[in-house]
């Protein structure tokens, strides 16, 4: 007999806020209701309710501001829709292709970024590795995954390139979706600590105006995420077969 799919239910949650986003239903700058009306409306524990508003806070689509409520972000409907469609018919070969990729378009990015980058910028870049140290100390990988990205789109942005960030953008958010997977999943111990220091390197190379030495921290940083997404689907496909072999 084949196993029943298994049912998760934030996962089910999250596909129908991002199906209301899409259809209209809730527009960017809209506040959701109460987390206890929508839990009494599904019938879920906050826990669940929870886990499906990160999925969607990570993604791009919400806000979630503590005492205030969670809104509904601006984005672009065209693109939040093919990335979502496209995200799920991902591989394991498309993946790491995507971390070709990046390699590619993000050190030329950086490279450029630190020849054209205002003290201004820099300083914005600081704050966020300010940010970064909290959510290391607290080993919080979604909120470490959201700074990620706005580290890598900031400097995406000073390279001041629209093209070559319009082409980071549609690859960051197919990847970003995985990143708290992969550091809970990763083998060092401590692997937001890991990221950080790459990032705070890339930052030092851009503050020294050291082009060339930025290109090659981003690149040994995307490397790093590489080994972390092949440990893990080395992980994955070696459990895969112990459950094979143990049904023989």
């Amino acid at each position: 007999m084949e196993k029943l799919p298994r049912v998760n239910l934030s996962e089910i949650i999250a596909d129908k806020i991002h199906q209301d986003i899409l259809e209209g239903k809730l527009k960017p700058g809209d506040r959701l209701p109460p987390h206890e009306v929508l839990c009494e409306r599904w019938g879920v524990s906050r826990v669940t309710l929870r886990e499906a508003l990160k999925t969607l806070d990570t993604k791009g689509l919400i806000e979630i501001h503590q005492g205030r409520g969670t809104f509904v972000r601006n984005y672009n409907r065209d693109l939040i829709e093919s990335q979502f469609e496209f995200h799920s018919l991902l591989g394991e070969k498309t993946i790491l292709q995507l971390f070709e990729a990046r390699k590619i378009i993000e050190t030329a990015l950086v490279e450029l970024a630190t020849r054209r980058i205002t003290k201004s910028e820099i300083a914005s870049l600081d704050s966020i590795l300010k940010d970064m140290v909290e959510t290391v100390k607290e080993g919080d990988p979604l909120q470490f995954a959201r700074f990620d990205f706005n580290f890598h789109n900031s400097i995406g942005g000073m390279a001041k390139n629209d093209v070559l960030l319009m082409m980071l953008e549609k690859i960051q958010f197919l990847i970003e979706t995985q990143q708290r997977e992969m550091f809970e999943y990763a083998h060092e111990p401590n692997p937001l600590e890991s990221s950080f220091h790459d990032h705070k390197e890339i930052c030092r190379m851009i503050r020294e105006r050291n082009a060339p030495g930025a290109a090659r921290k981003m690149y040994e940083h995307i490397q790093h995420m590489e080994n972390r997404v092949q440990s893990y689907y080395k992980d994955k496909h070696a459990i895969a077969e112990a459950e094979s072999e143990a049904m023989v």
